[in-house]
This record gives C-alpha cells, structure tokens and sequence, in this order.
C-alpha cells in the first residue's frame, strides 16, 4: 500500500492518504521479510504500542478448537475482549520479552465441547466443569427440562486456550499455557420443541464461586495428562455481558498457577476493570464527570455542524480510572471538502477544548451513515498532535 502524507496547517496533524484506515495501535512497524524466509519457524516483529503485544510465532497454526469460541460468544466486541484481555492479563505470567504467543493447540474442539457439558456419571476422559442437574445426571424429562434448568443453570459458557512458547536452538516449544473461563452472570435456555426462551440472572457471587471451582477442577484434570504435566499455567475468570449490552464484559480474576496441580485460594488476584457505554444512564450514573465530558464534546461538534446528530463512545476502565476510550461519529458528508472541514474541527477540539487527561488514549471513527469508514483519528500519550487516516 502507499501512503501519501500532507499536513493540516492550522492544526499541525498529519494525515495519511490510503485505501484503509489502521485498527492496530498506533507505532513504528518493522518490515517483515519476504520470500521463502517466511516460511522458517519465527516470530512476528514486534511493534511499539500503548500495550504490551506478544510477538506470534509463524507460520500461523490455528487453534485446535478454532470457532467454538466464535459459536458461543455473542459478539465480536465480547470475542475480541476475550482473546486480548487474556493476552494482557498473561503479561505478568509470561513475560511478552521472553514469549511469543500461539492460538491453543492442545484442547480440541471435542475437549473443550465436553468440559462445558454438565458432570455426568462418566469418570473416563474430561469430565464436564458445569454442574449436573439436581439428580446427579447430565439427563432430565422433557416436562422438567424448564424447572431443572432454573434450578441448575450453567455457569461456563466457554473455555478459550492460548500458548506462550519459548525460544530454542531448534524453533519454539511450549512454555505456558492460559485460559479464560467465560463465566455467565444470565443463563439463557430454550424449552424443548422450540419453546420459549428463558432468561435466568444469576447471582454474581455464586458465579464467581463456581468460576474458581470450575478453574481448579481443571488444572487438577490437565495436570493427569501428559502433554500438560509440566507447564506452567494461568487461569482467569471472565464475566460474559448480558445478551444485547453494547459494551463487552470483563475480567474480574486472575490466578497464576505455575507449575502446581490446584489453584489456592491465595493464587487469586482481583481484576477491576469494566466498559461503560456513552451516552447511557449507567455511565452518568457510575462516571458523572466522564459522561459530562463526553456530552460536552459532542455539544461543541454539534455546534458547528447542523448534520450531526450525536455520537457514541465505549470508556474503557481500570482500577476506577479512565484508560482509554474509543468514539464512533456516524455522519452524512456531501462532499470530500466537508469531511475534511469536519476533521479539522475534530482534532481542534481533542488539541485545544478536550476535558480529559490527556494521557487517556482516545480513537475516534468518523463513518458515513452507511457504515463506510470515513476516519480515523487517533490521539495518545507521547503525540504532538492527533494523527488522522483517511
């Protein structure tokens, strides 16, 4: 792809003229070599980023239960949190300057698909980490299945594994393992014969309680085979979002294991971080100040252009505070010059009149009201000026 730069006078951003628009982090990327060199066992190059990124050993192997995960996980917004927060939640287990990262390659899709079914009376092979119905089985009558299924929700809704892999004289081999346990905080089912669908909220205490005994239950069981009987292993808990939120859920634990068989209580370490959406009354209600700030900023847009009609924004928090935060504007332009106009409004706002801290990295995509991306503005922490991608 060439890229053709040009600068914005008035407000000092430079823009990037090309056929995409980046969704990486922003920063300088080596060039990977080309050729029949790609074909070796390696690593990707790595890039400078707000956040710690693993380098991915190559060629690319996808993972052994590649799709399940996509099956059970609602969105793609849920999915992608998912897979890069457990990745930023393995950085204190396997340093990213000594691992690189591979897709799970040792529970098949048969594996994971029987750890999320109910315990039975089996005892060969895995046994299921959600618990049974009420009579000890997997099993239960038709005219019960509703009753039991309110009595004996599932707690697991998915199982995602990720390899952190260690150079040697002859490529990489397996140094760690970690997996996220996507925990439910609703249970929703369908009665047989196409019934209705039930929607069970389930008590946030006792699904965290059954996400650390379904964690330890599964170490326990991994550490009876053989190609997991030395590894060390991190283990983290994810609370799925409800059915139809427009933010993804969160990590809310995190147990670095090692090389022992169980998981002890004092393993846990507690994860605070949530996504509040903007504009909704959660997050006026939870982050006042933040949702001001956000009002305030889409006021001064709508003050200069009459077809604005509002924008949305995804905060993303740790620890209480404000991390980072990613804004959508859809908008009708009648002409290139008129984007470019409104660009340049945008980025004298975020130089000039932006309420947040300015080491809170911000993304903003400008699209049409199709859904065409239009834009993309970026601004974090060491930057000038915004940087802008047309």
């Amino acid at each position: 792809m060439k890229w053709k730069q040009m600068l914005i006078p008035a407000l000092a951003a430079t823009v990037f003229l090309g056929g995409c628009s980046m969704k990486i982090p922003m920063g300088e990327e080596e060039v990977t070599p080309t050729g029949e060199e790609t074909a070796a066992e390696g690593v990707t190059q790595a890039i400078q980023a707000r956040d710690s990124y693993y380098q991915m050993v190559i060629p690319f192997k996808p993972a052994a239960a590649r799709g399940l995960a996509q099956r059970q996980v609602s969105s793609s917004l849920e999915l992608e949190e998912v897979e890069l927060g457990l990745m930023r939640h393995s950085t204190g287990a396997f340093d990213p300057e000594k691992y690189a990262y591979q897709e799970g390659q040792l529970l098949t899709s048969e594996d994971v698909s029987r750890l999320l079914g109910r315990k039975d009376k089996t005892s060969e092979g895995l046994v299921p980490l959600n618990p049974a119905y009420a009579n000890g089985t997997a099993e239960v009558a038709e005219d019960q299945f509703v009753e039991e299924n309110k009595k004996s929700p599932l707690y697991l809704a998915s199982l995602v594994e990720q390899n952190y892999m260690t150079k040697t004289d002859s490529g990489y081999q397996l140094g760690g393992v970690s997996f996220a346990l996507i925990l439910n905080q609703e249970y929703v089912f369908q009665a047989p014969n196409f019934g209705p669908t039930y929607t069970e909220k389930l008590d946030e205490k006792k699904v965290i309680a059954e996400g650390e005994r379904m964690a330890n239950e599964l170490v326990a069981q991994l550490r009876k085979r053989e190609d997991f009987k030395d590894l060390d292993i991190n283990v983290a808990l994810y609370m799925k979002a409800p059915q139809g939120s427009p933010t993804p859920g969160n990590y809310i634990k995190s147990a670095f294991v090692g090389s022992a068989n169980e998981v002890a209580a004092n393993d846990w370490t507690a994860i605070d971080e949530t996504y509040y959406y903007f504009p909704s009354a959660t997050a006026t209600t939870e982050v006042r100040d933040d949702a001001q700030k956000f009002s305030l900023f889409s006021d001064r847009i709508a003050d200069v252009f009459p077809d604005f009609s509002g924008m949305i924004g995804k905060g993303f928090y740790q620890n209480g505070e404000l991390s980072r935060i990613e804004i959508d504007i859809p908008i009708q332009f009648y002409s290139r010059a008129e984007l470019v106009g409104f660009t340049q409004h945008v980025v004298g706002l975020l130089e000039n009149r932006w309420e947040y801290n300015r080491n809170v990295p911000v993304r903003i995509n400008v699209t049409s009201l199709g859904g065409q991306q239009e834009v993309t503005i970026v601004f974090e922490e060491g930057m000038d000026s915004p940087r802008v991608y047309f």
